[in-house]
């Protein structure tokens, strides 16, 4: 079993630890933090999980592999960058869940979780870093950038685009041939009939803008 670590120790990183569990492919070393105090995160069949320690950690460890367990678009592309910078030939692996159906002409990028129940259908291409969570429904031919993410139970059409750094938020649904620029948030139940503008916020039904956002800004 090849050894994986989860960067990240909030609730998303138990989320990416049940998914690993199922697949029963991985050793999970742990999660690392921002702290170097050891303290328990999780149990799982009477054993301990633990953080680890910060990125340092990862100087004792031979051939290990990660995945980000963090929500939050940008931070995940901070901390993807802060360990390539240290660890230049650092393995990221996808995590596919068990329980998703993916078309076998679907191409998914390094560091990205698909969560369970999941579908994603023939000519989608899914980014590196990216999150396609729980019960989305992504149809034909989608792209998702880099470090882009969807909430549970989103519905794309066909021919979708979702740029880097954005986000569709729970329940959304997105019509078929629309473009969401990048750093662009959607909040959760909007339906999304235009093309969107980067570096903003949307929701409604039908989606309207409803004011600018900048790159670090909070949205989950």
């Amino acid at each position: 079993m090849n050894s994986i670590v989860i960067f990240g120790c909030g609730g998303h990183a138990k989320v990416v630890f049940s998914e690993i569990i199922k697949l029963k492919k991985y050793k999970i070393i742990g999660f690392i933090g921002k702290s170097n105090k050891k303290k328990i995160i999780l149990k799982y069949n009477k054993k301990n999980y633990y953080n680890i320690g910060t990125l340092n950690v990862l100087k004792k460890i031979k051939k290990v592999c990660g995945i980000i367990g963090i929500g939050d678009n940008y931070l995940r592309k901070k901390i993807s960058k802060e360990v390539n910078l240290k660890y230049k030939k650092f393995n990221w692996v996808s995590i596919i869940s068990k329980d998703s159906i993916i078309n076998s002409n679907v191409k998914i990028g390094l560091g990205t979780l698909i969560v369970s129940k999941t579908v994603i259908n023939n000519g989608t291409k899914i980014g590196s870093h990216c999150l396609i969570n729980t019960s989305s429904s992504i149809d034909h031919d989608n792209t998702f950038e880099d470090f882009s993410s969807t909430g549970p139970s989103v519905t794309t059409g066909g021919n979708v685009k979702v740029s880097q750094l954005s986000h569709l938020g729970i329940g959304a649904v997105i019509k078929n041939k629309i473009k969401i620029g990048s750093n662009t948030i959607i909040g959760g139940k909007s339906f999304v009939n235009k093309d969107c503008l980067k570096n903003s916020v949307y929701f409604g039904i039908p989606a309207k803008r409803k004011k600018s956002r900048k790159l670090k800004e909070k949205y989950l």
